[in-house]
């Protein structure tokens, strides 16, 4: 009987830590039929025409590196710029990571790891690994990234093989230290 209970008590604590909310869309609002009407209100000087937008992961880093600051955001590609942008629960709007002319973009490359997928981003003095998420947050559309990818590859822009994915900094571990009394 006791050993049924420690068994029921373990699943009980286990399941007591499950998510259920991917933690992206739940820091990021992201409403497919909405988003252009919510993203022309918050910047109306965005006046192009919008070719495609999704919800994303981003590490925004310096050219040559491999490690950046990493937000979860969304983006939206208009003929002539990316916006990237994350959302302020607070004021309700979204605000802007990143805006990225295409004509300023030096190179992309795409680096891809069974079905994981970044696009990246080489500016004169910036490097953004760009990553497009499902909907409902939580795991890489890399089909949707590839998509992109393939845009921006039209548009002229110079492909270059990529030099590994672009990482968040790592989380800081907790430190162990024993202390030892002695008898």
């Amino acid at each position: 009987m006791r050993f049924a209970t420690w068994i029921l008590l373990a699943v009980a604590t286990l399941l007591a830590g499950c998510n259920t909310t991917p933690y992206d869309r739940a820091t990021v609002y992201y409403d497919r039929a909405q988003y252009l009407s919510d993203l022309v209100k918050n910047f109306p000087g965005i006046t192009e025409p919008i070719v495609q937008h999704g919800r994303c992961a981003v590490t925004i880093t310096t050219p040559n590196s491999n490690t950046g600051t990493y937000y979860f955001c969304t983006f939206a590609l208009t003929t002539n710029d990316l916006y990237v942008m994350g959302w302020n629960g607070k004021t309700m709007k979204y605000e802007e990571l990143a805006n990225v002319n295409l004509s300023a973009i030096k190179k992309i490359s795409i680096w891809s790891f069974f079905r994981a997928r970044q696009l990246q981003l080489t500016e004169g003095q910036r490097l953004l690994g760009l990553s497009v998420t499902i909907d409902d947050g939580g795991y890489d559309d890399g089909a949707a990234t590839e998509r992109l990818f393939d845009t921006l590859k039209s548009k002229g822009i110079t492909v270059v093989k990529s030099e590994g994915q672009i990482k968040p900094p790592p989380a800081p571990a907790p430190m162990f230290i024993p202390i030892v009394i002695p008898r």
